[in-house]
C-alpha cells in the first residue's frame, strides 16, 4: 500500500525530508527532558483575562465565533492592526492587512505569488527552519548571506546580487528575520536596514520581513520595522499574534503592496479559506483592553531575567569552551562549541541519556554547515531548571568529545 502512495506523489513532495520542525514538537512533550529546542512562548505570560474574554464572546458572538470569516480576517481587527501598525510607524490602512494563519502562512502564500520551480531566493546564513522547509517545497533556488552582531551582511549581499545580475540572473525576493534572529538572535542595525532597503531598490528585489519577535526587546534602544523605513513599497511584512498574544490561534498578518496583498488573498482563498474567527474576536478585545501590550511587558521581564540565567549558566559550565550570542529580545542565544563537536550527532544522546534537548546547528543552514553549532531557546524552561539544563548539556558535549 505505501509503495502505491509513493509512486504516486509528486517530484516535490519526494524530495521533501523529515520535518524537523515536528521533532521539535516532539522533544518538547516529554516532561523528563529540559527542553531549549522549540520555540514556544512560556505559559505563564497568558494573561488570565483570557478565559473571561472567551466566555463573553462566546456567551454574546457564538454564531460569528464559530462561523467562517471573510478570508481577507474580520474587520474589526484589521482596523486595530492597521491602527496599532501605524502607531508603530508602518503606515497602513485595513485594506492593506491580510489576517493570516501565523506568520509562516504569511512566508507560503508569499512563495505562493512569486516562485516557481528553480527561482532563487536570499537567505540569511543562518535562518529559520520553517522558511527553509517552506520554501524548499516550492523547489526554489536558496543563496545565503551571513549574519555577523549587525544582522545580515549588506557587503555580502550586494556582491552576490552583482553576480547575479553579471549572470542575468535576480532573486525573487530576500527572506530576512531583522530583529533578534532565529536562531541567532541577533539584529540587524538601522544603517543595515536602510542599507539593504536601498541595495534591493537598486536591483529591484522585494524584501521578505519576517518580523516574529520585533516586539520582544529587553534591552537597546527600539529600531523601526523594516516597512516602516519603506518608501517604495518593496517589503513585505509578515507579523504574529504567536509571541505576542497566544501560538495556539494560529493568527498573524501581512502587510504588502496592494497588488502582492490582492494575490496573497486570492491563495488564502485556496488554501484555508478564512483564519480563525473566535481567535480574530478574541485578539481585537485583547488588543482593545490593552492587554496585548500589558502581556508583552510580561513577556520582555521574563526572557530578560531568563536570558541571564541562561548566558551566567553557560559561562559558569563551559568557560572558554562555547562563544554564543548576547540577544537584545527574543527567545535565543545562538552557541559555538569547538570544532570537531558535532551537535546533530550529539542531539540523539543528549536527549536519551542526559535528558535535555536544543535544536543542532545545521538545521538552520541552506548548506547544512554548522556542525559545533547550536541554538538555545530559554524562553519555555522554567527558571529554576535552566542551570540544570545547562550542566546536562555540558556533559553531553564532554561525552561526545570523548568520543570522537
Amino acid at each position: 500500500m505505501v509503495s502505491v502512495f509513493a509512486a504516486g506523489m509528486s517530484a516535490r513532495a519526494r524530495a521533501l525530508e523529515r520535518s524537523e520542525l515536528a521533532a521539535l514538537f516532539a522533544l518538547a512533550e516529554r516532561p523528563e527532558v529540559i527542553s531549549f529546542a522549540g520555540g514556544f512562548p512560556d505559559p505563564e505570560w497568558f494573561l488570565p483575562e483570557f478565559r473571561e474574554i472567551s466566555e463573553r464572546i462566546m456567551r454574546d458572538s457564538l454564531g460569528t465565533a464559530l462561523q467562517y470569516g471573510p478570508t481577507p480576517g474580520l474587520t474589526p481587527l484589521r482596523e486595530f492592526m492597521a491602527e496599532r501598525c501605524t502607531g508603530q510607524g508602518i503606515r497602513c490602512r485595513p485594506e492593506d492587512i491580510l489576517i493570516t494563519s501565523g506568520a509562516l502562512q504569511g512566508l507560503d502564500l508569499v512563495c505562493k505569488v512569486f516562485l516557481e520551480k528553480g527561482d532563487i531566493v536570499v537567505m540569511e546564513h543562518p535562518t529559520y527552519i520553517g522558511a527553509i522547509q517552506t520554501i524548499s517545497a516550492y523547489e526554489a533556488r536558496m543563496l545565503d548571506v551571513p549574519v555577523d552582531e549587525n544582522g545580515l551582511d549588506v557587503d555580502a549581499l550586494e556582491e552576490l546580487l552583482g553576480r547575479l545580475a553579471r549572470q542575468g540572473e535576480r532573486p525573487k525576493f530576500i527572506y530576512t528575520v531583522p530583529s533578534f534572529q532565529n536562531p541567532s538572535g541577533l539584529t540587524m542595525s538601522l544603517p543595515r536596514r536602510r542599507r539593504l532597503l536601498e541595495t534591493a531598490s537598486r536591483y529591484g528585489i522585494p524584501v521578505v520581513e519576517d518580523h516574529a519577535y520585533a516586539e520582544l526587546r529587553y534591552e537597546g534602544e527600539e529600531l523601526p520595522a523594516l516597512k516602516a523605513l519603506d518608501e517604495e513599497g518593496l517589503v513585505i511584512h509578515l507579523g504574529t499574534f504567536s509571541k505576542i498574544f497566544s501560538p495556539g490561534l494560529r493568527l498573524g498578518w501581512s502587510i504588502a503592496a496592494p497588488p502582492v496583498t490582492e494575490k496573497l488573498l486570492i491563495f488564502k482563498q485556496g488554501t484555508d479559506q478564512c483564519s480563525n474567527s473566535l481567535g480574530q474576536m478574541m485578539a481585537v478585545e485583547y488588543g482593545r483592553r490593552g492587554l496585548i501590550e500589558r502581556q508583552i511587558a510580561v513577556t520582555r521581564a521574563s526572557l530578560k531575567a531568563k536570558r541571564r540565567l541562561t548566558l551566567e549558566a553557560l559561562e559558569r559550565h563551559f568557560g572558554s569552551d562555547i562563544s554564543y550570542t548576547v540577544p537584545q529580545g527574543g527567545f535565543y542565544t545562538w552557541a559555538t562549541l569547538p570544532e570537531g563537536i558535532d551537535t546533530v550527532r550529539m542531539l540523539e544522546r543528549a536527549v536519551k541519556e542526559h535528558l535535555v534537548a536544543y535544536v543542532a546547528g545545521p538545521s538552520f543552514y541552506v548548506d547544512r554547515s554548522g556542525q559545533n553549532q547550536l541554538r538555545i531557546c530559554f524562553s519555555l524552561v522554567k527558571p529554576e531548571l535552566i542551570d540544570e539544563g545547562i550542566r546536562r548539556l555540558r556533559a553531553a558535549t564532554e561525552q561526545e568529545r570523548s568520543s570522537r
